[in-house]
C-alpha cells in the first residue's frame, strides 16, 4: 500500500501542458498567423459553441468540426483525443464556482486561462480544482514578477515613464529588470 496523501505533480510539466492548452484556446478564439503557409484562421463560431455547451456530445461535435486548432490532421491529435475522451471534465470545469461567469469583454482571456488550466490538469490526470490551484499560484508569482518594485522609492516598474523617472516621486534610481527577478545585488559576474 502506498503513501497516502495527494500525491507529487509535477510541476513544469503541468505549466508546460497548461501554455499548449493557453495556445490552443486562444487561437481558437482569435486565430493565430504561424508562418507563411501556415496561417490559423480563428474558430470563434467553434469557442462560442464550447462555451454554450452544456452535453459531452455538443462538446465532442465542436472537436470533431474544428478545422485547425483541434483538428487531428493538423497536430492537435493529442489536443482533440484529450477533449474528446473528457467533455464531462470541461463541462465540470464550467460548473466551478470559480469559472468567469460575466460576459464583459474582458472575461474571454480570463475563461481562456481558467479552461487552459483546467485541461492541463485534465491531460496529467490530476483533478481540476489542484491544477487551478497549482497554475494559479505560478500566475500570481509571474505577475508579482512584473508588477514588483524596482527603485529605491518602492514604486513599481509601471510606475516609471519611458523607463527613466518615476511619475510619483521623479527618482532615478529605476533599474529595468527585462522581467527578471532583481534583489538589489549586482549581477555583472564577468
Amino acid at each position: 500500500m502506498g503513501k497516502r496523501g495527494p500525491k507529487p505533480v509535477d510541476q513544469d510539466t503541468l505549466e508546460i501542458w497548461y501554455g499548449a492548452w493557453l495556445g490552443i484556446f486562444d487561437g481558437l478564439c482569435s486565430g493565430r498567423y504561424i508562418r507563411i503557409n501556415l496561417d490559423f484562421q480563428d474558430e470563434n463560431a467553434l469557442w462560442e459553441r464550447l462555451l454554450q455547451a452544456t452535453t459531452p456530445e455538443e462538446v465532442r461535435a465542436v472537436c470533431d468540426e474544428s478545422p485547425f486548432w483541434l483538428n487531428p490532421k493538423r497536430g492537435a491529435t493529442e489536443f482533440h483525443r484529450v477533449l474528446s475522451e473528457n467533455p464531462e471534465s470541461l463541462l465540470a470545469a464550467k460548473l466551478d464556482p470559480r469559472w468567469p461567469r460575466s460576459n464583459r469583454p474582458t472575461s474571454q482571456g480570463r475563461r481562456i486561462r481558467f479552461l487552459a488550466r483546467s485541461m492541463a490538469g485534465i491531460t496529467m490526470g490530476i483533478r481540476i480544482r489542484t491544477a487551478q490551484d497549482l497554475l494559479a499560484r505560478t500566475d500570481k508569482e509571474t505577475l508579482e514578477a512584473v508588477y514588483r518594485p524596482v527603485c529605491a522609492c518602492g514604486h513599481r516598474e509601471r510606475d516609471h515613464k519611458n523607463r527613466a523617472f518615476c511619475k510619483y516621486c521623479s527618482c532615478s534610481n529605476y533599474r529595468y529588470s527585462g522581467g527578471r527577478e532583481i534583489d538589489g545585488r549586482e549581477t555583472d559576474a564577468k
